[in-house]
């Protein structure tokens, strides 16, 4: 029986995200959100300006909300997926009302990942609301959700004890989605950069809640998280296929989180740089203790597709899931959602 799914934000990860789910053979999208002007009331396939138009696309309206979208099909979608924004409190009104309507719900949304510590109010509205409707939420992606905090919880499986955690992320943001360029101020003067880091909401969102996942999860006490964020500056010209910055100017973030246990010990570093035309690109994960434990990705995870396969893969796990709000270490291990045998010669 095919899972019946409604999509809900389609920007350029949610337009990913459709084009995975159109071409899954064990899934079905029976409907699409977004309010924006210029998608509501057109044809899916219509919003994709890159490659080819995936096969249904055509088939399906975009809703301006989903009160019209439920409107609209006689198939009650059993997940959503969620990929509208980072903040939880921009959320949290859209995510229960996917919930009421009694459906799981996969969010990319960045502080859903670990918001126990951080955002304590609506993370229990959200648990209390998905238990009460019989249903699972989670909120996964690249990172946070899997290379900065469940891979190193994994790697923690075989090893007598872990002393420290340290998690360095190098990210080449040339060949990543233009908003998330944006978002790490490729291209800004350093004051520029300055004035949008004091307003929060600017740089990578998740990596403190990369940190109290962790710690929660060794049962490490963090009595503060620190997050710093730094603009990583040009020193040559820099010249990408769609953006060209000089000596002084912004090309990304270092940005690092750490936390201190009671006795103001250093326990959990995670640091990342994500900036056009960064060089050697990889994902290395060290752990302190006994034994020592390094593993390092080549290159890195590339971001856009992981972050899609994260909410892909997740979509079987949260159908016999427990319900109320899920983190990634309380489900089973992430594996790729094949719905076909493997064939062998």
């Amino acid at each position: 029986m095919l899972t019946k799914i409604i999509q809900v934000g389609l920007g350029p990860i949610g337009l990913e995200m459709a084009r995975r789910l159109l071409e899954h053979p064990s899934v079905q999208i029976v409907g699409a959100v977004d309010p924006a002007p210029g998608k509501a009331w057109r044809p899916l396939s219509e919003l994709y300006t890159v490659g080819l138009v995936p096969v249904g696309a055509h088939n399906i309206i975009v809703a301006p909300s989903l009160e019209k979208a439920l409107s609209k099909t006689n198939e009650k979608p059993v997940t959503a997926v969620h990929t509208t924004g980072s903040f939880l409190h921009e959320v949290t009104s859209k995510i229960l009302e996917l919930i009421e309507n009694k459906m799981n719900v996969i969010s990319t949304t960045e502080e859903l990942s670990y918001p126990w510590r951080h955002h304590p109010k609506e993370a229990h509205r959200i648990d209390e609301c998905a238990k009460k409707n019989n249903v699972t939420v989670l909120g996964t992606g690249v990172n946070p959700g899997f290379v900065m905090d469940l891979f190193p919880i994994f790697l923690s499986g075989v090893v007598a004890s872990v002393e420290s955690v340290h998690v360095k992320r190098v990210v080449d943001a040339e060949k990543r989605r233009g908003p998330l360029k944006k978002k790490i101020g490729a291209g800004l003067t350093v004051d520029e950069f300055n004035k949008r880091k004091v307003s929060g909401y600017f740089g990578h969102i998740g990596l403190v809640e990369s940190v109290a996942m962790i710690g929660a999860t060794f049962n490490c006490e963090m009595t503060s998280i620190c997050n710093e964020l730094k603009p990583k500056v040009a020193e040559t010209m820099y010249n990408g296929p769609d953006l060209r910055v000089i000596p002084g100017m912004v090309l990304g973030i270092d940005q690092r989180a750490i936390g201190y246990d009671e006795n103001e010990n250093e326990r959990i570093r995670l640091e990342l740089e994500m900036y056009v035309g960064a060089q050697q690109p990889h994902d290395t994960v060290r752990l302190f203790g006994n034994p020592e434990m390094c593993v390092t990705v080549q290159n890195g995870t590339p971001g856009d597709i992981a972050t899609v396969s994260a909410a892909v893969n997740y979509i079987p796990l949260l159908q016999d899931a427990p319900a109320g709000l899920k983190t990634p270490v309380e489900l089973p291990v992430p594996r790729w959602f094949n719905s076909t045998k493997l064939q062998s010669n």
